[in-house]
């Protein structure tokens, strides 16, 4: 059984009046789930990238402890101490994209810039 909308919407097709399938069957975004355009493309695990996609859906207290981890061992004795921290920016962005910082390390400045600013605001905005 159609609903009234389904109908009018079958009217409008016959008609020509809806052009986009996209605008009638918007894509449910996940809200953990960063998509950023570099201008300058580079290679991440043996594949010219031109997006970055990170996903923070599994992410858990037990990857940012071992960020913590990570940063100290690296003799950075303050750790994960801030939101602010570049270092840790970057290895929450790796672990969200799935590759090794030092790949990440090697995006033009702008976009590297870029990446950090999102990384950063997901977890404020979390």
């Amino acid at each position: 059984m159609k609903t009234e909308q389904q109908n009018e919407l079958i009217v409008e097709e016959k008609q020509g009046l809806v052009t986009n399938q996209e605008e009638t069957n918007p894509k449910v975004e996940n809200p953990n789930i960063i998509h950023l355009k570099i201008k300058k493309p580079i290679e991440i695990k043996g594949e010219k990238v031109d997006e970055l996609v990170l996903d923070f859906t599994e992410l858990t207290g037990k990857d940012i402890l071992g960020i913590d981890a990570e940063l100290r061992m690296e003799g950075r004795a303050a750790g994960f101490d801030s939101i602010y921290n570049q270092e840790a920016m970057l290895k929450l962005a790796a672990r969200g994209i799935g590759c090794v910082p030092p790949e990440l390390e090697k995006l033009h400045g702008a976009d590297f810039f870029e990446l950090l600013l999102q990384v950063r605001n997901f977890f404020i905005q979390w």
